[in-house]
């Protein structure tokens, strides 16, 4: 299936019906008219921008296609960070190991070559007198 045939399945614009004003509006509170006149202009504009639906349906899809990548990354995202986060501790510790097990054999080398340098200088003292 071609990704113009899935999008054109998923696209079903509907016509508007023109808004109106809600018959009650001036036994409601200034709260609630104030909401109805906000709800109608918003209505208004939507049916003086797309009267055929697609703004709406283009809403509709895009919202669609955000939850479906949106709620995935939520949960795999920090799963992600937290194991690239263990893989760098765990790097960091090899390294310090790898130092240590490089460090440790020539500090022992060189002890080693320092007490037979004072070995040989306390010989060669002793046996000169």
């Amino acid at each position: 299936m071609d990704k113009r045939d899935w999008v054109k399945a998923l696209w079903r614009p509907k016509p508007l019906k023109p808004p109106q004003v809600d018959p009650e509006l001036p036994e409601l509170n200034p709260l609630q008219r104030s909401a109805e006149s906000l709800r109608y202009s918003t209505l208004q504009t939507e049916y003086w921008i797309s009267a055929g639906g697609t703004l709406r349906e283009w809403f509709r899809l895009n919202c669609g296609v955000a939850l479906v990548l949106g709620i995935p990354a939520l949960f795999v995202v920090p799963i992600i960070t937290f194991l690239l986060h263990q893989f760098t501790t765990w790097t960091a510790l090899l390294v310090q190991i790898a130092k240590n097990l490089v460090v440790f054999p020539i500090i022992a080398v060189l002890a080693i070559a320092l007490i037979t340098a004072v070995l040989f200088v306390v010989k060669f003292i002793f046996a000169s007198r």
